[in-house]
């Protein structure tokens, strides 16, 4: 996983850990989690440490909460806390740490999903939108051209026909404009994939120009400059049947696509990559999925806490 990755899980994680403190209603069992979290390493405290950075701009956010919270379920507390947590923060200049956050980015996108969710949609065109794991997209349909704006994660889309208005994909590195099709589109850090099922999606970086029409069947990978030759379809959509398939595939490689759907970090040592892996996984267990790589290959998996998990060769 990337050094970006991380630091971007860890400060969910203390934004989740801040908004649990401030909720009034904590458990002994969540007390001691959140102590072993903070104990894990120098990472978590770092991220800590940053998110209490801006206490100055938060610290009133118990006290303005407390009576419009005071009736309301633990869970539908701690989800408004982190809205409120938000908008103080940026009130307070914050922007840095919570704009750039997976909080806020929930918040603001129209649609989007936590880790280990799926979320499916009828658009008001009748396209049909799945959202991955941990995904954040925007809509905006008008009378001249129907956009979806992908801010992080990865979508599936069967469009409608509609010759007037093309359907657009755009990322920061580009647009994916669908001629009839059923395609994916998955953000990455430094590149935007985009595979075909059905159909022909026509692909443009933000910047040089550079263009291609990607026919059903293939995939391609393009930065804001420039676009990879394609290749052949893979497993990209296994996902939408809760699968995550592997064919030889390299463990660390293996490890980084498993973490997208379990909340957390999994790291693991150098020796991991040289390890191949093969076979089809539910999803919906990720801890049945780290359990059964013990059987068939020669792993130590360490659980540090709940969200860190530690990966090593025998």
């Amino acid at each position: 996983m990337s050094n970006g990755a991380e630091q971007a899980q860890l400060r969910q994680q203390a934004l989740e850990w801040q908004v649990m403190l401030w909720s009034g209603e904590v458990t002994p069992a969540e007390q001691a989690g959140f102590e072993a979290w903070l104990a894990t390493g120098q990472e978590q405290q770092q991220a800590w440490a940053e998110l209490q950075s801006i206490q100055q701009a938060l610290q009133e956010i118990p006290a303005q909460a407390a009576g419009w919270l005071k009736d309301k379920p633990k869970a539908e507390k701690r989800r408004q806390l982190l809205q409120l947590l938000g908008i103080t923060a940026i009130v307070g200049g914050s922007l840095p740490l919570v704009r750039h956050s997976d909080t806020w980015q929930d918040l603001s996108a129209d649609y989007s999903t936590h880790t280990g969710e799926q979320r499916r949609l009828l658009l008001p065109d009748g396209s049909q939108l799945t959202l991955n794991t941990s995904s954040a997209v925007d809509i905006d349909f008008n009378a001249q051209e129907r956009r979806l704006i992908l801010h992080r994660g990865e979508i599936h889309l069967a469009s409608a026909p509609d010759i007037a208005r093309p359907l657009k994909v755009e990322t920061v590195h580009g647009m994916a404009q669908a001629l009839g099709t059923r395609f994916n589109v998955r953000l990455k850090p430094d590149e935007t994939q985009v595979s075909v099922q059905d159909g022909t999606v026509h692909l443009q970086t933000l910047y040089a120009g550079n263009a291609v029409t990607l026919e059903s069947g293939w995939l391609a990978r393009f930065s804001a400059y420039d676009i990879q030759a394609a290749l052949p379809n893979g497993n990209e959509v296994a996902w939408l049947e809760g699968k995550l398939v592997a064919e030889r595939m390299q463990l660390d490689a293996f490890l980084d696509e498993l973490a997208r759907y379990r909340p957390g970090v999994i790291r693991y040592s150098n020796a991991v990559g040289k390890l191949i892996v093969s076979g089809v996984y539910p999803l919906a267990d990720t801890d049945r999925i780290l359990e059964s790589l013990l059987y068939a290959l020669p792993l130590r998996i360490d659980y540090f806490s709940r969200y860190w998990v530690s990966v090593r060769t025998l």
